[in-house]
């Protein structure tokens, strides 16, 4: 019963995203989960997904958009967001029930971060939340300080504009 409820809550949080995302719906539309089921707070996945404004992207099992930045390197793996940057914008933790939807498996990675954390990585390149984005599919940190990019599913950054995603 249990793999059931799971199940579900993974088709719902799956089919809402892609609603958000292509516009389908607004927030306020959105659906509300089944009685009874619950998300978990970081739900373990990156998705390939597609925004009107910025074409191809990555969100997490959330929905929220992923970003990159060009002050990270690609190879070898490494993230010079430390301190104070850590305040905007947070690392996206490594789980090992991640799950993986139209992005290559081959391109996902990690990388030992000095604090101890595990990030994820896309062909090689550390991903990150943004805590300016308020709502799923928003991408207000694209272009942030001229070096954060939402992250496209090969890895490579994203050119456009910022904002909503819809």
């Amino acid at each position: 019963m249990r793999t059931v409820a799971a199940a579900s809550r993974r088709v719902w949080v799956a089919v809402a995203t892609t609603l958000l995302l292509t516009g389908c719906v607004r927030l306020s539309d959105a659906p509300t989960p089944p009685a009874g089921s619950t998300l978990a707070a970081h739900p373990a996945g990156l998705f390939a997904s597609t925004s009107r404004t910025l074409g191809a992207v990555v969100i997490d099992g959330q929905g929220y958009v992923l970003y990159r930045s060009d002050r990270d390197s690609r190879s070898p793996s490494r993230s010079r967001c430390t301190g104070s940057c850590l305040q905007r914008w947070l690392p996206a933790p490594a789980e090992s029930d991640l799950r993986v939807v139209g992005i290559n498996r081959r391109l996902v990675g990690t990388l030992a971060r000095p604090d101890g954390q595990v990030q994820l990585t896309l062909d090689g390149w550390p991903l990150y939340g943004y805590a300016g984005d308020r709502a799923p599919g928003d991408a207000t940190g694209q272009e942030v300080d001229g070096v954060w990019r939402v992250v496209r599913p090969d890895g490579s950054a994203a050119s456009g504009t910022r904002g909503p995603q819809g």
